[in-house]
């Protein structure tokens, strides 16, 4: 008898939807491709939703980039996303739009299809999910690529000619407003530009004009409070005096779009009276040669800081950082308090005593013993400063080493024993 097998029904699970997301992009100028960027947008968001197919995985973009650089932040995300497994297929409007970059494109789409993920190039109706998919691409890719170079070639044409006519492009400087055909002096900044160039000529150091500028309640064009950084770009700007350097940076090339300093490179044009005047070129030019002259004196420029002929001198035998002054508050039994003056390494000073156990030198010593060493009952600090090059801190013993390259050792008893400690360091 034959035998029969009942199949009971069964519902098919349903067909899971594909994750679509897409990639939009518009170029530098972002203002003027506002309403192209917000289209593409709602274009993409409708395509996909309409699609009962499709799952909506969301359109990312960018605004004000160029398909080179690859600091694209919606970019990143959206290769974010596919990495955790949220989408399953992207579309773009071009391969231009995507990246310009062949290497980078072609490595890109490789690692999505590794994935699973497909890219779909609208206007070129290339589907990297096909057999012919890739090749299609990498052809297209060259050709959007030697786009993208001829374009960078053509602005970088049009700039440098507008720089040799003597044109200039605005930017923001500190000091000026641009009103949209011309800089104009905006007097608050002005005046904090004024009080910058004569506070350093009359012997101000950078910190402490930060300091007073701070206080008056002044502030740079984008942060609450000035830096050092931004003092010495305003005492180094040559546009305060009227007169444009042009072309000081350049673009290195179409791919990476990396500005460089121009050090010699390319051509630099220098325009004289493009805008109003702040500095006086007497005054600039003044600066530009205490600047050097502060440079070539070092430490000893720093009307804030105090030295002596020890300054910069004392190096430590066993970590080589150099030593500083410290004066160290000391009670006597009775409650008056002196203060005790000693040199102590520098790694001390910024760490715990246990990282080098160095040993301090007291000043007094100190003094005793460079007077010895240059052959006087008291120390000359001038005499000292100009004979001796370097004193190396043994335990307690000091090397001085002369600028004529003679060499003496001077040692001194110690109230405390330090070997212990020595030993740790070993």
């Amino acid at each position: 008898m034959t035998k029969i097998t009942r199949i009971n029904p069964y519902i098919l699970p349903s067909r899971k939807k594909k994750r679509v997301s897409a990639y939009a992009r518009v170029s530098v100028d972002y203002e003027k491709n506002k309403e192209s960027l917000n289209t593409q947008i709602s274009y993409y968001t409708s395509l996909i939703q309409n699609n009962l197919s499709w799952e909506y995985a969301g359109v990312y973009y960018d605004k004000g980039v160029t398909g080179t650089k690859i600091n694209r932040t919606g970019f990143k995300e959206l290769m974010y996303q596919c990495e955790i497994g949220n989408i399953d297929m992207i579309i773009t409007k071009s391969i231009s739009r995507f990246t310009r970059n062949t290497v980078d494109l072609l490595d890109t789409v490789r690692s999505l299809k590794e994935k699973g993920i497909n890219v779909y190039f609208e206007r070129e109706n290339i589907n990297t999910n096909s057999q012919d998919g890739e090749l299609l691409l990498t052809l297209l890719a060259l050709i959007a690529q030697e786009e993208s170079r001829s374009i960078s070639e053509n602005t970088k044409w049009a700039i440098r000619k507008r720089f040799e006519e003597g044109l200039f492009t605005h930017k923001n400087l500190y000091g000026y407003r641009w009103n949209g055909h011309e800089y104009k002096i905006f007097e608050e900044e002005a005046k904090a530009v004024k009080l910058i160039f004569n506070s350093y000529i009359k012997g101000m150091s950078p910190h402490q004009i930060v300091k007073m500028l701070n206080s008056k309640g002044y502030r740079p064009l984008k942060n609450d409070k000035f830096c050092y950084e931004s003092i010495w770009l305003i005492l180094r700007q040559i546009n305060y005096t009227g007169d444009s350097i042009l072309q000081k940076t350049f673009i290195e090339n179409h791919l990476n779009h990396k500005k460089k300093i121009n050090h010699g490179e390319l051509p630099k044009y220098y325009v004289e009276g493009t805008h109003p005047i702040i500095i006086e070129k007497e005054l600039f030019n003044k600066v530009q040669e205490e600047i050097e002259r502060r440079k070539a004196l070092g430490y000893r420029a720093n009307q804030s800081l105090t030295f002596s002929c020890f300054t910069s001198k004392l190096h430590c035998s066993i970590c080589g950082k150099t030593y500083r002054k410290r004066t160290i508050p000391n009670k006597s039994c009775t409650g008056k308090i002196s203060h005790y003056k000693k040199w102590v390494c520098g790694t001390k000073i910024a760490e715990t005593a246990h990282v080098c156990p160095s040993c301090n030198v007291p000043d007094k010593v100190l003094h005793q013993l460079a007077a010895e060493v240059i052959n006087r009952e008291v120390l000359d600090e001038e005499l000292f400063d100009s004979l001796i090059e370097k004193i190396t801190v043994g335990e307690y013993e000091l090397f001085f080493l002369f600028k004529d390259g003679k060499t003496a050792k001077k040692t001194w008893k110690p109230k405390k024993n330090h070997k212990t400690r020595r030993k740790l360091y070993a």
